[in-house]
């Protein structure tokens, strides 16, 4: 029988939280009809924790110089479900995450559908930079919502939008690409407070400045493509804001939601290094040939 939901999981060293990760859905799954993909190019023993403790998930090999988005593809095209829900192995899902999913599937005809994310509150202060660039618009509390974005770190799509929107995915799954096309068309996102998981250690100091670099790289490439010379230019000349925008972005989100606002403080410089490295990778994305 076809499954219901399918979890697509990327995992790039993630032994610190892959274990809290899969038990949590191990848990929920229970007898529901749902499959668990973890594609994986660890080099951390990521990869043997999950093949020793878990061996119920299906778990694939990718190339070690795949990034989050490229692994979230491998795991899609290998999905079979109606429903396909993609995180990350640095994210544990609360204990209802499943049954909510489905649930908001259910009852409404969104064809994608994020959640909540929030830190675990044993966090580091690169820890707390990393969610802070990343996630804050996630954080809650929220109302639920219609969305331009949801975070791919906790979303669902049924297998109809994904089906449709292949080409929009032939780089990999990278969520703004594809929400853009949804947008096109008309189509709405949904974002539910009540899907929820919760971001754990994910990266270094060094190894998320230089996530963010290609991940920015990747979109500033992405970009070139729809506008003109003129406009290639224009962003080019003030990518240099690209900092500031993001930083009064992320700020408005702590202050307006009154939580984390020590952590943010102390956390401030390391961010500001971090948006500094996504600046620079979408500037050299501007300034990369454009592949129409």
């Amino acid at each position: 029988m076809k499954p219901k939901l399918s979890i697509v999981i990327g995992a790039n060293n993630a032994r610190t939280s892959i274990r809290d990760c899969l038990t949590s859905l191990e848990n929920q799954k229970k007898d529901q009809n749902v499959e668990i993909i973890v594609v994986d190019n660890s080099t951390d023993g990521t990869t043997e924790i999950i093949s020793q403790q878990f061996p119920n998930v299906n778990l694939l090999r990718a190339p070690a110089s795949d990034l989050i988005p490229q692994l979230w593809e491998i795991g899609i095209n290998q999905s079979t479900g109606n429903i396909v829900a993609i995180t990350t192995a640095h994210c544990v899902p609360e204990k209802n995450w499943i049954e909510e999913i489905l649930k908001a599937h259910d009852s409404s005809p969104y064809p994608g559908i994020g959640g909540a994310i929030e830190n675990d509150k044993s966090a580091g202060l690169v820890e707390w930079a990393i969610f802070f660039c990343r996630y804050s618009r996630y954080m809650l509390p929220f109302p639920e919502r219609t969305a331009n974005e949801i975070a791919g770190d906790n979303a669902s799509y049924k297998r109809w939008v994904l089906d449709r929107y292949k080409q929009a995915r032939r780089q990999g799954f990278w969520e703004p690409t594809v929400h853009a096309k949804l947008r096109k068309d008309g189509l709405q996102l949904l974002i539910k407070p009540t899907i929820v998981v919760y971001h754990k250690k994910s990266f270094s100091l060094l190894g998320f400045i230089r996530q963010r670099f290609w991940h920015g790289k990747q979109f500033g490439k992405a970009r070139t493509v729809s506008l003109s010379g003129i406009k290639r230019i224009i962003y080019v000349l003030l990518s240099p804001l690209i900092p500031l925008l993001f930083l009064s972005r992320i700020t408005q989100q702590v202050l307006t939601k009154r939580k984390h606002r020590g952590k943010f403080l102390l956390s401030l410089p390391i961010l500001i290094l971090f948006l500094l490295g996504w600046s620079t990778g979408e500037l050299i994305g501007y300034l990369s040939p454009s592949q129409k």
